[in-house]
């Protein structure tokens, strides 16, 4: 499968905890939800994915529900990704040009469909950003949102030349 990364949010409601993963395959980029669970277990959940998928990150915005998660999960080894403001903004950015530019796939899974079709968008850091506030729980995007992120900043990174001196 190549490099994996994650994202991770807790609803405003604190109910559930999505866990969204990014990787390529052919050539797209492939998001889905592996867990929307309540959050009790999310960092438990995410340590063993951790250990055994080896994330090139974890990636979560810290002035959100879950920042509540960021010390369980770094107590368990997970190197926790703090998006700012302006990452926040670029993830939304980035992911409906993705949608736009036909080079994002999902697996049609009923909480991340849902989640879309009832998204609207905030203004943040002079940009936008998927807005939390709605009826339908908005976790399960944002999950996957910052997971298509955390994986483009690390294919970003990775390129050749990059670290030219």
């Amino acid at each position: 499968m190549g490099e994996v990364a994650f994202g991770v949010e807790i609803s405003v409601s604190r109910h559930r905890c999505a866990i969204g993963k990014a990787y390529r395959d052919d050539g797209l980029i492939t998001v889905e939800v592996v867990s929307y669970e309540p959050p009790a277990g999310a960092a438990v959940f995410l340590g063993d994915r951790y250990m055994t998928e080896d994330p090139v990150s974890v990636a979560l915005d810290p002035k959100s529900q879950t920042a509540t998660l960021i010390r369980p999960l770094e107590e368990l080894g997970v190197l926790v990704t703090r998006m700012s403001a302006e990452d926040v903004a670029v993830a939304h950015g980035e992911f409906t040009d993705l949608v736009a530019s036909r080079g994002l796939r999902h697996l049609n899974q009923e909480e991340l469909t849902a989640a879309v079709r009832g998204a609207q968008q905030r203004s943040l850091a002079g940009a936008k950003a998927w807005e939390r506030r709605v009826e339908t729980d908005q976790a399960p995007l944002n999950a996957c949102t910052f997971a298509a992120w955390a994986l483009l900043r690390y294919e970003e990174l990775a390129r050749p030349g990059t670290w030219t001196m």
